[in-house]
């Protein structure tokens, strides 16, 4: 099925290569921002300087009809040009237009606040948000909020070194690259953030995987609330991050290409996933796993809704253990519509797991919306039929102690579960029932137009 390790691995070098690509310095770096919080932190070549409203360093120069040029390393979208005055009007003396004031907010902790154009704090649910280019976090404790991030290469925002990180009421905007990045991000928090590629084809996958909204990896109680992502080659991919929690993740067109998914924790014991929907239309979408736990002990899946899922192999909530190392697992009210192979899965191996009022309908047995080249069964219409053919609780002779309680199914194509003899579930346990899917999750921001 291509899980393991190999995979792990590929994902955490793609992330240190991210990463490094950003934060190292080399003659092909990134614009390196610095932001100021007073004036003593400007000097350039000896000369003081002045610490400006938008945190950006400016030094006397009588060209300008300010007196004061920002220096090199402000944001690159003024750097090397004119301060203009708050109040004045015009243009830069490169051409470009007036730069709003920002308020850092307190000195402690560091915080890159965006603002209204009046130079207050700003509040993003009156003031909207404030246009950013892509960001690097420098110091423990940061605040990145209020702010829309958009970056054409290379990670939107990144995270790697720095603890006690809080990302909220922001919105990214990524292409040729991922959107937020992290590791070694103990603590982190991001909450209230949208998520989006704007480079993705009209239908089908990305050219390479390394386009995820967000990838994450070595870093210890992580928190990820009220987020939405679109149109990653993956939504969420984190691997290293035991006891990370997520909670109201809205997912939409998974894109691949490769083992996507709306959301995959590896090596991540005591992961909570709750509340949550993925949602992929048939003809645009190209997702792996839905949900992927993947060498990781005791993980909670519950209150979710997926919909929509077009591979040949691929499952939706899926457990891969090993045995002997990791065992554990609950997946409890959660529904599965149109999807291929397993809705509920523990394959190649899985030890402990329950799935608890769990309900699967409307299956596919053979994928007609989308072309699979390669495909290894045709079906009676011309289309692919998935690996499994269409199960919809998939378990493996391999598999120990699997649980399938108070769960139901409807207008299925295939049998319900498989092997029967591995889960233990008595007939009233798994009934054929009609029932209405549960709603997805709808992560509206307060900067949206409703």
């Amino acid at each position: 099925m291509g899980h393991g390790g190999t995979r792990a691995r590929g994902a955490a070098g793609a992330l240190a290569g991210l990463l490094s690509a950003v934060l190292l310095p080399g003659p092909s770096a990134c614009h390196r921002a610095f932001a100021c919080r007073e004036d003593g932190e400007c000097e350039l070549d000896g000369r003081a300087g002045s610490c400006e409203p938008s945190g950006d360093c400016s030094f006397a120069d009588a060209g300008c009809p300010s007196g004061r040029r920002y220096g090199e390393h402000a944001r690159a979208s003024v750097a090397g040009t004119c301060v203009v005055e708050e109040g004045t009007t015009g243009t830069t003396s490169s051409g470009g237009p007036d730069v709003p004031p920002v308020d850092l907010g307190a000195p402690e902790p560091v915080s890159t606040e965006g603002s209204s154009s009046t130079g207050g704090g700003g509040d993003p649910c009156v003031d909207g948000l404030r246009e950013s280019e892509p960001l690097v976090v420098t110091e423990d404790g940061q605040v990145i909020a209020g702010l829309r991030i958009v970056s054409d290469g290379g990670p939107a925002l990144a995270v790697e070194g720095f603890t006690g990180v809080t990302i909220r009421d922001c919105e990214i905007h990524h292409r040729g690259g991922p959107g937020l990045v992290f590791r070694d991000a103990d603590d982190l928090r991001v909450e209230r953030v949208v998520v989006i590629h704007d480079g993705a084809p009209p239908g089908g996958p990305h050219a390479d995987s390394d386009q995820a909204n967000v990838v994450g990896s070595d870093s210890e109680r992580v928190v990820l609330e009220q987020l939405r992502v679109v149109r990653g080659a993956s939504g969420i991919d984190l691997e290293g991050t035991p006891g990370v929690r997520l909670s109201f993740i809205e997912a939409h067109d998974i894109r691949g290409p490769g083992e996507a998914a709306c959301v995959r924790v590896a090596e991540g014991d005591g992961a909570l996933l709750e509340d949550f929907s993925c949602e992929n239309p048939l003809d645009t979408a190209r997702p792996g796993d839905l949900i992927e736990l993947e060498a990781t002990s005791d993980a909670i899946v519950r209150r979710g809704l997926l919909d929509g899922h077009n591979a040949e192999f691929g499952y939706g909530v899926h457990f891969s253990q090993v045995s002997g190392q990791h065992s554990g697992g609950l997946v409890e009210d959660v529904d599965a519509i149109r999807m291929t192979n397993g809705s509920f899965s523990c394959f190649p191996f899985g030890n402990g797991i329950t799935f608890r009022r769990t309900r699967a309908r409307e299956n596919i047995c053979e994928i007609l919306s989308i072309e699979l080249p390669d495909c290894g069964t045709l079906g009676p219409n011309g289309g692919c039929v998935p690996g499994s053919g269409g199960l919809s609780w998939a378990g493996s002779t391999t598999s120990t102690m699997l649980a399938i309680e108070e769960s139901a199914y409807f207008a299925l194509c295939s049998d319900a579960a498989w092997p029967l003899d591995v889960f233990m579930t008595p007939p009233e346990d798994l009934v054929e029932l009609d029932f209405e899917p549960r709603a997805p999750i709808r992560t509206t921001a307060c900067w949206e137009s409703p």
